[in-house]
């Protein structure tokens, strides 16, 4: 009697494997929904990083050309644009200037001036350009002193800079050759790389900005004109 009595509150083997299957059935589905919340999140992420990555470059930049001192005096030096193309065929300009902005790192002396230089260099990833900025501070040295790099930003596509003389923009701009004055403003374009993509010639997040120059002035009458 016991033993029937045990054997009738027993599964059967056909309960086993219809539990074994409803387990299995569930917890694909906690996975399928799993994989998918994480996924939007990678994705939502990594649209956040390209748009962070972008305008703290761009911010960092602004903060240097807004703050760059007129091309004369013991310390004050050339205000010089160049346009560059890199190896995609993409815009990669330089530029080289004198200021009084700090750096990225806050180590630098506030108030100092400094020459910047915004230059490129290929990532080893080969996915884009390194968009760097060399800073030399002793500027009265009696010799010459490797420059200070900072990495502003990787995954470059292209760097555009314009420069407004007060009637037009400008692709170039050497104070030199304009009666050692600095433009009224300097427009900034930065494209990355596709995150998603597998080369450089696939473009991404984008942001232009355009930078008044408060010592900024016009080549023919020297003095601080409107601005754009």
């Amino acid at each position: 009697m016991n033993n029937r009595r045990r054997q009738a509150r027993a599964f059967t083997l056909l309960e086993l494997l219809a539990a074994t299957a409803m387990t299995a059935v569930l917890a694909g589905s906690l996975y399928a929904t799993l994989h998918t919340a994480f996924k939007a999140r990678r994705n939502a992420t990594s649209a956040v990083e390209q748009v962070r990555k972008a305008e703290l470059a761009v911010e960092l930049v602004r903060a240097d050309i807004e703050s760059a001192v007129v091309p004369k005096g013991i310390l004050a030096g050339a205000f010089v644009g160049e346009t560059g193309v890199n190896e995609a065929g993409q815009p990669s300009d330089t530029l080289v200037l004198h200021c009084t902005a700090d750096g990225a790192a806050r180590t630098e002396g506030a108030g100092d001036i400094r020459m910047v230089e915004f230059a490129f260099e290929s990532d080893q990833d080969g996915k884009g350009m390194i968009l760097l900025r060399r800073v030399t501070l002793n500027l009265l040295a009696t010799r010459v002193e490797e420059p200070t790099a900072e990495v502003l930003c990787r995954g470059v596509r292209s760097f555009d800079l314009m420069y407004y003389d007060g009637t037009s923009w400008q692709e170039d701009w050497d104070s030199g050759a304009h009666d050692n004055t600095l433009p009224l403003a300097v427009q900034a374009t930065l494209e990355l790389v596709a995150e998603d993509g597998t080369n450089a010639e696939e473009g991404g997040y984008w942001v232009s900005r355009v930078f008044r120059l408060a010592c900024g002035s016009t080549a023919a009458s020297g003095e601080a004109g409107a601005g754009p």
